[in-house]
């Protein structure tokens, strides 16, 4: 299979908790919460069937009267086969925000990323490094392998809110940068469509109170020859959030679901997510999932902003 393969193709890294990583999701959102915030995420995928897949992100942002908007900054690493391909990135953003009536409000962002990718194959064991009585040795007859690529990359988001309803599109990788890794080929990244959007409906007690609320979530996203909508639900109760993410492409072929839980307060998040892929059937499916974690935090500071109408979207 190895020496018929021409070429292969991949796709961005996903986070499940889609809005515990708001500015990978839509640089609109930089600026959007009432107070600083950093955001701490970790991802691994199928850490039982197929080696080590995991992703690093910290990131903070804070609306600035002055610039009419928010500044943020992400720095994200995402390591697979033992940090064999390695892919760094920083991020700046800035969103620039408006009110355009008393309940509908309307933010558009910029991301300008810098990467480095590597190729490194120094840390890989091959078969023939491996000795049945002294265990695994330094030496083998395949060569090592090292390749860098550096490049800059460009987004652009809008996101609105009106009353409990809203909505956004990103569009990611506007010049289509390449990352070639010891190929001619130039290996272009193809661009990224999103569309996310969804609804908070409030659920009343017997004393006409809000009980608890629902949040109906859709999440449509194009790359290449991918496509795939992702369809979830949020239930929220005082401190306490959770969710589930059924994960389907154009065809309605249901692919994985997300199962989320979080305990959030009026300053900090705490969420955990298990990603349960179904293409791989049976035990294996369950066992080979990918888990992510995500602890939010928010900073008080003196501020003259003004007061703008809430935008409602899930906290995880």
């Amino acid at each position: 299979m190895v020496l018929f393969v021409y070429e292969s193709y991949c796709q961005d890294v996903e986070f499940s908790q889609y809005y515990a990583n708001p500015l990978y999701l839509n640089p609109a959102f930089a600026g959007s919460d009432e107070y600083a915030r950093i955001s701490l995420n970790y991802k691994t995928v199928l850490p039982t069937a197929f080696g080590d897949y995991s992703t690093y992100s910290a990131s903070f942002d804070k609306y600035y009267e002055g610039l009419s908007g928010g500044v943020g900054f992400q720095i994200m690493n995402d390591k697979q086969a033992q940090g064999a391909i390695n892919d760094l990135g920083f991020s700046l953003f800035y969103s620039y925000h408006a009110q355009l009536r008393k309940r509908w409000s309307i933010a558009t962002g910029f991301r300008l990323g810098y990467n480095i990718k590597t190729l490194n194959s120094s840390g890989l064991v091959y078969p023939d490094m491996i000795d049945p009585v002294n265990g695994i040795s330094n030496s083998g007859m395949e060569s090592e392998i090292y390749q860098k690529s550096m490049y800059f990359d460009f987004s652009f988001g809008m996101l609105t809110w009106y009353d409990n309803y809203f909505g956004g599109f990103t569009l990611d990788h506007i010049t289509k940068p390449q990352i070639s890794l010891g190929s001619d080929d130039p290996g272009p990244i193809g661009r990224k469509y999103t569309i996310h959007g969804g609804i908070e409906i409030p659920i009343y007690n017997n004393l006409h109170r809000v009980h608890m609320t629902m949040s109906p979530n859709f999440i449509f996203q194009m790359q290449g020859a991918s496509s795939k909508l992702n369809l979830g639900v949020y239930l929220n109760k005082k401190y306490l959030t959770s969710g589930i993410w059924l994960k389907t492409n154009t065809d309605f072929n249901f692919t994985a679901c997300v199962l989320m839980f979080g305990y959030i307060t009026d300053y900090s998040t705490f969420a955990y997510s298990y990603d349960v892929p179904f293409y791989l059937g049976g035990l294996s499916g369950i066992i080979s999932g990918g888990h992510e974690v995500t602890f939010l935090y928010k900073f008080m500071y003196k501020r003259k902003r003004k007061k703008m109408k809430a935008i409602k979207c899930p906290k995880i």
